[in-house]
């Protein structure tokens, strides 16, 4: 992938975020004529604005959209992750809604594909259970006003190339995803061996009720108590992974995944993006990406 169109990515996130999301026609002039945009939101009611758009003119609504009902307080950038025709962009996104004047922060995933110099597919990840409930007046919300950002403003980084550790940690998650979805999750010791003692481990529902088990958990032992939650409240259908993209020491695992609510027997379908960081071996990091609002409406 050439440098340049790399460049150019970087420099819209960061004006993207000191213009807060006034840049939308940067962002359009790297996006090819027939370029897709799509989002977890998926046109949902809250956020109509979120539905999948094609061409550089029909795109621009969902950014009209966005400026309609929402104003940025923050977007920073943790990595861009770049192999072949992806870059994957590691972020955290807060927003005030106009009409609610309520606050969302969240961990947001965005995921380019790339042919010619220019975008031709995008796809986001954001919590949307969260960013639906501000949308509402009746709503909970417990994001402050003045969220405090998870990473540091402008200290990016950018995650490439394929070493031989990188190929190892790939080969390592092919085994595991595999054994996963053969026994439908029913056992994640293979998962936790693959742990550093000190592992972080979060995911995109960050805990919230009743889905406590989604909470951030560091080391092993209380990795174990996530895999416990999981089993306890949901059966997997299926967990059908799609890609790896590998840079530097990160893997983004690329999935499709169904699971069935067993107090309620409700299932749900979602895309989902599992982001590993490895250090000698040994996973060191771990955030997953997916429809919670998807999963909220299981528990109901």
């Amino acid at each position: 992938m050439s440098s340049k169109i790399v460049n150019q990515i970087r420099s819209h996130y960061r004006a993207w975020d000191r213009g807060k999301g006034s840049t939308a026609e940067k962002f359009l002039e790297l996006m090819a004529d027939d370029g897709s945009f799509r989002s977890i939101g998926a046109g949902a009611q809250p956020m109509l604005f979120t539905s999948d758009h094609s061409t550089k003119d029909r795109i621009r609504e969902y950014f009209k959209g966005l400026e309609q009902d929402w104003k940025m307080i923050f977007y920073n950038v943790r990595t861009f992750l770049v192999q072949g025709n992806t870059v994957a962009v590691v972020c955290e996104c807060a927003w005030k809604q106009k009409h609610t004047g309520k606050v969302v922060h969240t961990p947001k995933l965005d995921i380019l594909r790339l042919k010619k110099g220019k975008i031709t597919d995008f796809f986001e990840y954001f919590d949307n259970h969260q960013a639906y409930a501000a949308c509402s007046p009746e709503g909970v919300c417990t994001v402050p006003q003045k969220p405090k950002p998870f990473y540091t403003s402008g200290k990016s980084q950018t995650a490439t190339g394929v070493t031989a550790a990188a190929a190892n940690n790939v080969k390592t998650l092919k085994k595991l995803y595999a054994q996963w979805e053969k026994s439908k999750g029913g056992s994640a010791d293979a998962i936790v061996a693959t742990l550093a003692p000190n592992v972080l481990w979060g995911s995109l529902s960050a805990g919230a009720d009743p889905v406590a088990f989604t909470k951030t958990h560091k080391g092993r032992e209380e990795v174990r108590d996530y895999f416990r939650g999981l089993v306890e409240g949901f059966q997997m259908n299926y967990y059908k992974v799609k890609e790896y993209v590998a840079g530097g020491p990160y893997v983004l695992v690329l999935a499709d995944i169904s699971f069935t609510n067993k107090k309620t027997g409700k299932s749900f379908v979602s895309p989902k993006a599992d982001l590993w960081r490895f250090n000698r071996g040994k996973a060191t990091e771990f955030h997953e990406y997916y429809d919670t609002a998807a999963v909220m409406a299981s528990t109901a």
